[in-house]
């Protein structure tokens, strides 16, 4: 069998002779590489163009939104507090609302106002710069006693959310200048009649912006300015314009609050007795005493004091009296008076013909 040609593929077996084998030809090979190469890239083409119609096939198209049209800043008129403030310079100021709600009634206490009892309305006032005083005046005092608040003291807002928190109305003290001034100083942000109407309404702004929730202001001194016709009717014009009443703490006979603030319809008090004059028990008892004459006669009467640990102590316990006398213990929204406001000049006097 050694010696024996297949003849398939030649002799076999060692010994094997015959004629020697012809290379392919170098144009064979190299049609052939060529051929391998357009096979190796008509694959990868088509395996590209595969997952490329995989991914088409599979992808989904979402339709876009509708276009929104861009809303203004918040101006959040139905959203309760927030559409009683506005963003000022030195932090939120008060302002009326575009539904005509105004802070000095939003923020009042509830009060039966249809009531025929004498009211007495008690309020404390330089709040804020005693911790321990303050306190006292929010725990110790019914939530019927207004708390007035320096603007000067640290965290007022905190002070506000306790004193509201406690049932009181709340008031800030705005400084103006006292006829002894600058013996006797009010403060880095007093109204002064030295000053021009900007000046002073910057210093006004930066008072109000101290903390939000508060009826009104209520002057700390002031004898000078309160006086003042020139300085003091474009203050009381801002009160007015921003919905708060005012609260006048008498310190002068030639005060022009009440000249000033009629004609513009603001709402406003003052003060019938202060407490402060004779700090002993039976000095406090007194002046309480005189303050439900004065109620009876008036129907209203408003005393202020500052926070003195007598003080507070007499009239915690006057409290509990008033109404076995007939009297009731009211916030200061319950007892200002708010004359119309006049009508501008030029509406009087109309050129003939001229149109409503």
């Amino acid at each position: 069998m050694f010696g024996r040609k297949d003849p398939a593929i030649g002799p076999v077996g060692p010994g094997a002779i015959g004629p020697p084998r012809r290379l392919p030809s170098p144009w064979l090979l190299a049609a052939a590489g060529v051929g391998c190469l357009l096979v190796i890239a008509g694959v990868a083409y088509w395996v590209s163009s595969a997952r490329s119609h995989l991914l088409l096939a599979t992808r989904i198209e979402l339709p876009l939104p509708p276009q929104v049209k861009q809303q203004p800043a918040v101006e959040p008129e139905a959203s309760g507090e927030a559409a009683l403030i506005e963003r000022g310079p030195s932090g939120p100021l008060p302002r009326i609302a575009k539904d005509g709600r105004m802070p000095w009634q939003v923020y009042a206490r509830p009060f039966d106002r249809a009531g025929r009892k004498p009211r007495i309305a008690i309020v404390i006032t330089g709040l804020g710069q005693s911790a321990a005083q303050t306190e006292a005046a929010i725990a110790k005092l019914p939530g019927a006693v207004t708390l007035a608040f320096s603007p000067y003291a640290a965290d007022l807002p905190s002070w506000f959310e306790k004193g509201h928190a406690a049932g009181h109305e709340l008031m800030v003290q705005v400084p103006m200048e006292p006829t002894d001034f600058p013996r006797e100083d009010p403060g880095p942000a007093s109204l002064l009649t030295t000053l021009t109407p900007a000046q002073n309404l910057e210093r006004l702004e930066w008072v109000m912006s101290r903390a939000t929730g508060y009826v009104g202001l209520t002057n700390f001194m002031g004898a000078r300015f309160t006086a003042a016709s020139d300085a003091l009717p474009p203050i009381l014009e801002v009160l007015k314009g921003r919905g708060l009443l005012f609260l006048e703490t008498r310190t002068s006979n030639q005060s022009v609050v009440a000249a000033s603030a009629d004609p513009l319809g603001l709402p406003r008090a003052a003060d019938d007795r202060n407490f402060d004059g004779d700090l002993t028990r039976a000095g406090i008892d007194r002046t309480l005493a005189e303050l439900e004459q004065i109620a009876r006669q008036n129907d209203r009467a408003i005393g202020v004091g500052s926070a003195y640990p007598v003080t507070i102590e007499r009239i915690a316990a006057w409290a509990t009296t008033v109404e076995g006398k007939g009297i009731v213990l009211a916030p200061v929204s319950a007892t200002v008076v708010a004359k119309e406001a006049a009508a501008p000049q030029a509406a009087a006097a109309k050129p003939e013909g001229a149109k409503e």
